[in-house]
């Protein structure tokens, strides 16, 4: 009696935990982050891989590679959900990440060129853009085959796409073969439909980034190189027109990323960080007294860009240089007081950076 009792209760026991474990949370994945930060970090880099990290746990890190040709040369990408597109620069081709499964899922190809620039409308259509052809096209993630197609020629030298509300704009630096200035800057609309031209907007000289809030698109007009005369011109999507060109952004500044708040974080490889309000159209951090780390030097060093975690901490890529021996970093700063929190040390050049969580 007393072995048949003891039998029972252990089957008892054993249903009563099993009830347990189907109620119990799956476990966590890399992309889930922690439990108390849940926030993923991306970026490009030379080693030619999507690179992420937990910004809960540092330590924590995936580097997708993006192929082994020397013509793989990324340096920005965009994210819709769990996936990314990389355009690959020389290899004239666009990477379509799986970011869940850690691989490359497809390649879509232009027949030569430099891939550059690249946005999600939705989740099937991405619009990318050729440096070299001056076109831009796009491909539906599911397509059969793996060319862009719907070409459409822009103004010379387009450097990168943002797009917002269904509607699609491409930044063009309007550089000749030369790569000197033939002209002001130019950012044409595309309906991502049709891949036909809807207007253009004339901005200042030299653009290359640009990003979007508040129903306007923030265009950072690098200038020329050594001069300090970056500037930023503004498109008011509701009227269809550009605000007068705004001074004050130093020398050549670049990416450009608006968090939350509506602060603009516009870097720079010769200054840092600066930090424009969107709303009050001020400086929080001009290019003057930048977010920056100081060389052993004591001089600002650059940065490749800088973003706003989900956390509310601000990550700055810091480029490092192989020649030199100078490791790259992540610095993290207070997202309220701009103070230094971590320096974190990553592989080398790294380059549009994005922060997310992931569902």
């Amino acid at each position: 009696m007393t072995s048949r009792h003891s039998l029972l209760l252990a089957l008892a026991a054993a249903a009563v935990l099993g009830a347990c474990g189907d109620d119990a949370p799956p476990p966590r994945t890399f992309l889930d982050g922690t439990a108390s930060d849940p926030g993923i970090l991306l970026a490009v880099n030379l080693d030619k891989a999507l690179f992420m990290l937990q910004t809960g746990a540092p330590d924590e890190r995936v580097s997708i590679p993006l192929g082994a040709s020397s013509a793989v040369t990324p340096v920005g990408l965009s994210v819709l959900g769990n996936f990314a597109a990389v355009p690959l620069g020389n290899a004239a081709s666009v990477a379509y990440v799986n970011i869940s499964t850690e691989t490359v899922d497809r390649y879509f190809t232009f027949p030569s060129g430099n891939a550059t620039g690249s946005a999600f409308v939705n989740a099937r259509t991405v619009v990318v853009c050729n440096q070299t052809t001056d076109q831009c096209g796009k491909f539906d993630p599911a397509q059969v085959g793996t060319e862009i197609t719907g070409l459409v020629t822009v103004t010379q030298f387009p450097t990168s796409v943002v797009a917002t509300g269904g509607r699609v704009f491409v930044v063009s630096s309007n550089l000749d073969d030369s790569y000197m200035q033939a002209g002001p800057g130019v950012v044409t609309e595309i309906n991502p439909a049709t891949m036909e031209i809807v207007r253009t907007f004339e901005v200042g000289a030299n653009p290359q980034y640009a990003a979007t809030a508040n129903n306007k698109v923030y265009v950072v007009n690098s200038g020329d190189y050594g001069l300090n005369n970056g500037t930023l011109s503004v498109i008011n999507l509701a009227s269809n027109t550009v605000d007068p060109v705004i001074s004050g952004f130093g020398d050549f500044p670049g990416p450009i990323n608006i968090d939350t708040q509506g602060r603009a974080f516009i870097s720079s490889f010769n200054y840092g960080t600066a930090v424009w309000n969107t709303v009050t159209e001020v400086f929080v951090k001009s290019p003057a007294v930048p977010l920056c780390v100081p060389s052993s030097g004591g001089a600002c060093r650059g940065a490749a860009d800088a973003v706003v975690a989900p956390n509310g901490d601000v990550y700055q890529a810091y480029f490092g240089s192989a020649a030199l021996s100078e490791p790259a970093y992540y610095f993290v700063y207070d997202g309220s007081t701009f103070s230094l929190k971590d320096s974190i040390a990553v592989p080398i050049g790294p380059s549009g950076l994005v922060g997310v969580t992931f569902e």
